[in-house]
């Protein structure tokens, strides 16, 4: 296999500090469905297909434990691990048969930031898929902050099969599929989690959403807005252990043949600021904080 590459973005799992806490926040307020627990984590589906697309780790620390990303064979996961050992990244085994929920054939490894990753095929999907009026159906994107923004670029275009969609003064966007962006590396002070992005099936479901959050104390910290680069609808939020989570809709769908890369001149020159509508205000100081890989938990009052 010459070009072996990676399809789509499975899940995220998270290291929190009160697992059961942290469970009912997005079970009740964020809109997934608890359908696993499995060696003291937690795993949650949302209403598509992807068996699940969060797991709950009970930690000391916050943050980001592992992205999981698609492959479409096993030929494919035993290519990708074949090329990534012959470049000397750390990998966490051979490629086998997968115990945890969902099944699947995959491995893990640890890129250059530090973070850790999987890479799986065959994992079981749910027939009865849906699109619900004020839920998530995936999990849309995820951004990572690191201080080497153009290798990291580069490293997930060259050996895992990433193309570019944007580079902006902020950030870098790559896709592994049709969607503007599977993930974006954000200019900062080393390596952590910015925010995951979980897509609701439009507008009004963004909406319904958001009101369902504030109505259980957790209201929106940044939004409702539409994002330049990905021309996504969009609303952030808090979650328990003060990480970033965003609702996001109408994800702009790339066409390989005659998408053009957008320079960070251009976008300054078509977008002024990250709300292409200027109805947002900019970012509070401490979602700032909390997008720069400092979570601090929020004061709930309801939930």
């Amino acid at each position: 296999m010459t070009d072996p590459q990676v399809t789509g973005l499975r899940s995220i799992e998270y290291d929190v500090l009160d697992l059961a806490k942290t469970s009912r926040f997005y079970e009740i307020c964020w809109g997934l469905e608890k359908i696993a627990e499995h060696e003291g984590s937690h795993y949650f589906r949302a209403t598509g297909s992807e068996h699940h697309i969060v797991v709950l780790h009970e930690s000391s620390n916050v943050g980001v434990n592992r992205i999981n990303f698609a492959a479409p064979d096993s030929d494919t996961v035993d290519a990708l691990h074949a090329k990534l050992s012959g470049l000397g990244i750390s990998m966490k085994g051979d490629p086998a048969d997968l115990n945890t929920p969902g099944g699947g054939y995959g491995f893990g490894f640890i890129d250059r930031d530090g973070i850790d990753y999987g890479i799986s095929s065959d994992v079981t999907a749910h027939s009865d898929a849906e699109m619900a009026t004020d839920r998530p159906f995936k999990l849309s994107h995820v951004v990572l902050n690191s201080d080497k923004v153009d290798d990291q670029t580069e490293f997930y275009r060259d050996v895992l099969g990433f193309r570019v969609s944007d580079r902006t003064e902020r950030m870098n966007f790559i896709r592994c599929s049709p969607d503007h962006h599977s993930i974006a590396f954000a200019h900062n002070q080393g390596p952590s989690l910015n925010h995951a992005a979980f897509e609701v099936p439009d507008f009004d479901a963004l909406m319904c959403g958001s009101g369902r959050m504030k109505q259980k104390g957790f209201p929106v910290q940044w939004g409702v807005g539409r994002h330049g680069p990905g021309n996504n609808v969009f609303g952030y939020f808090f979650e328990p252990n003060g990480m970033v989570v965003e609702y996001t809709a109408e994800v702009e769908q790339v066409d390989e043949a005659t998408y053009k890369t957008g320079t960070p001149e251009e976008w300054k020159q078509r977008v002024q600021g990250p709300d292409r509508w200027g109805f947002a205000d900019p970012p509070t100081d401490h979602l700032r904080r909390c997008m720069g890989g400092d979570p601090q938990p929020p004061e709930v009052d309801i939930f």
